[in-house]
């Protein structure tokens, strides 16, 4: 496996495939982004409904994210089995039922409601995020150029938006279970119509590369089932490698969406609308990396990119969590949001070059942040209870510079 030199032009798409295919693909990101952080633009209002203290919306959290955590196990197979149109179905749906469950119960204060709801969201998100990444690996790969970047600036793009309206219906003072159960059934309308966009034989049901041959490495993937499929990718050096790299990217994202308003509000009692400025400012910052990021990623490859990446990212978690100010801690999210920008992207592409693997490995990398998981929320939650919340986000900038070592080990082994 060799980086893609990007000024040598791949294989045409197979007939019927084209621009089509890749709006679609920009809509199933750009609908994930809205749809998952009008919860995360209302965390403060939640954990205020619900009377709890960090600690405690950390367990209710991550109790909630068990959904994620077996809906990954089973999201590479079933994409391979049902199809990325399907399977797209299946995610949203799954995640829509959730959020309303989520959104009804904050409404009646019932914790064990969140739960459920959570649970059932998270299940849905797990496959949503599995089926995005192979869909868009293979778009990719019948491409002339990097573009994985630009598709998760779409997504940064439904974050940004649904975080600036959730920051404005919450000074407007509108009800939280309208905003969510509005925002879930709107959401899932828009997937359908996305849906609907792409082509019947989405290119991420093809199993072929961009040249029209079969994987090198797994030529007889296709007569082997799903599931021993699914045990190779947890057996891949490389898979497991940008597994543990994502864990940290992946953590380092979502710690910014749960916790960098939460900490605002309590380390200089800004309202709830001021505090929603951090992941937004953080998504905007993203939005903007991402659409330049391309050119980066061309001028020093996937492997130097993914360096950069991960050190200014990890300076925009100290500048946050160390700032004596409210306008420098938003200044730090910035910062976080521009190093964070290409992590993923970058990941996701090496883990999706072989198309016959695409949906196990991407499950594999996937499934190792959602069982991490149930241990970082916890963490930056109870020790936010002993040291304040941006204090507590410190160690992740720690977890960033030290997966910096695994990146020479990549490159080996995406040479091999």
């Amino acid at each position: 496996m060799i980086e893609r030199n990007h000024s040598e032009p791949s294989a045409a798409c197979p007939p019927g495939h084209g621009m089509r295919e890749r709006l679609a693909v920009y809509g199933f990101f750009i609908i994930m982004g809205i749809g998952t952080s009008a919860w995360i633009s209302r965390l403060p209002t939640v954990k205020a409904s619900l009377g709890l203290q960090p600690s405690g919306l950390a367990l209710m959290t991550i109790l909630g994210g068990c959904g994620a955590l077996v809906g990954m196990l089973v999201s590479g197979v079933l994409t391979d089995q049902l199809g990325v149109r399907r399977a797209m179905l299946l995610a949203a749906s799954t995640w829509c039922l959730g959020m309303v469950i989520a959104a009804l119960a904050v409404t009646l204060r019932s914790v064990p409601g969140v739960i459920l709801g959570l649970l059932f969201n998270s299940a849905g998100i797990s496959l949503w995020g599995t089926v995005n990444t192979v869909e868009a690996g293979a778009v990719e790969r019948f491409s002339s150029r990097s573009i994985m970047p630009r598709f998760h600036a779409s997504y940064s793009l439904g974050m940004f938006l649904a975080l600036g309206l959730g920051s404005l219906l919450s000074h407007l003072g509108v009800p939280i279970g309208a905003h969510l159960a509005v925002n879930a059934l709107t959401s899932l309308v828009l997937v359908a119509a996305c849906v609907l966009l792409c082509p019947a034989q989405p290119l991420g049901d093809y199993k072929g590369s961009a040249d029209g041959k079969r994987s090198d490495r797994h030529a007889d993937s296709g007569r082997s089932s799903a599931f021993s499929r699914q045990l190779a990718a947890w057996g891949d050096a490389l898979v497991l490698i940008l597994a543990l790299i994502n864990v940290a990217l992946e953590a380092s994202e979502g710690a910014v969406n749960d916790w960098s308003g939460i900490g605002l509000v309590d380390s200089f009692g800004v309202p709830e609308s001021q505090a929603g400025l951090a992941p937004t400012i953080f998504a905007a910052a993203m939005i903007v990396s991402r659409l330049l990021g391309t050119h980066l990623i061309e001028w020093l490859g996937n492997m130097r990119s993914l360096v950069l990446t991960l050190l200014v990212s990890a300076l925009g978690i100290l500048v946050y969590a160390l700032s004596p100010s409210f306008v420098l801690s938003l200044v730090g999210t910035g910062i976080w949001g521009v190093g964070a920008a290409l992590g993923v992207p970058i990941v996701t592409t090496l883990a999706t070059k072989d198309p016959a693997m695409a949906a196990q490995r991407a499950s594999v990398i996937s499934t190792a942040y959602y069982g991490v998981s149930w241990i970082i929320p916890p963490a930056i939650g109870f020790l936010a209870d002993h040291t304040g919340v941006r204090p507590a986000l410190l160690p992740l900038a720690l977890l960033l510079a030290a997966v910096t070592l695994l990146v020479p080990r990549v490159s080996r082994l995406t040479r091999e």
